[in-house]
């Protein structure tokens, strides 16, 4: 977006306008969808449109969106079901191997031990993903609430957050 920014500038402004113009309307639907709506919808109710628009306001508003950029969770859980997978894989060509000794039979028992362990893994570990994210949008939304009800919790979460991003966490 910036680059096309800066193309205004120059020769063919008026595509580097369309550019812009199509990035801010891409931005814009982005907004709308993103994995904090589900949250909302499922919390308050909305519609998932107006649930990722409020849940968006809500980050802005708490000036959290360097926060919700920064959780680097969904990698950890991606690398974690891709070891579980390499795993289940290889113990299934080994046991494929020991029972029947054909290259292809080792090769489909390591793929599909491969796919099975990756979708069961990465199934089992969304369900951490969401209740984190449910952690992080009820913390935005009430942390008030969180500190009379958990104070032990909320002083430790308040730490933690002070320490990883102390520009952007106020609370």
């Amino acid at each position: 977006k910036e680059m096309a920014h800066h193309a205004t500038d120059g020769e063919g402004s008026v595509l580097a306008c369309v550019a812009v113009c199509i990035l801010g309307c891409i931005e814009s639907l982005l907004e709308y969808f993103n994995k904090w709506a589900f949250v909302y919808v499922g919390i308050y109710g909305f519609s998932f449109m107006e649930a990722g628009k409020n849940v968006m306001t809500l980050f802005r508003t708490r000036g959290w969106t360097t926060i919700i950029t920064d959780t680097m969770l969904d990698t950890v859980l991606f690398m974690l079901s891709l070891g579980v997978a390499l795993l289940i894989g290889t113990l299934s060509a080994v046991i494929g191997a020991a029972m029947v000794g054909d290259s292809n039979t080792v090769a489909a028992a390591f793929i599909l031990g491969l796919l099975l362990g990756y979708g069961i893994c990465a199934t089992l570990f969304s369900i951490v993903s969401s209740a984190v994210n449910t952690v992080i949008v009820c913390y935005a939304e009430s942390p008030n609430e969180f500190q009379m009800n958990h104070p032990e919790l909320s002083e430790n979460m308040r730490t933690s957050w002070r320490e990883a991003w102390p520009q952007d966490f106020n609370y």
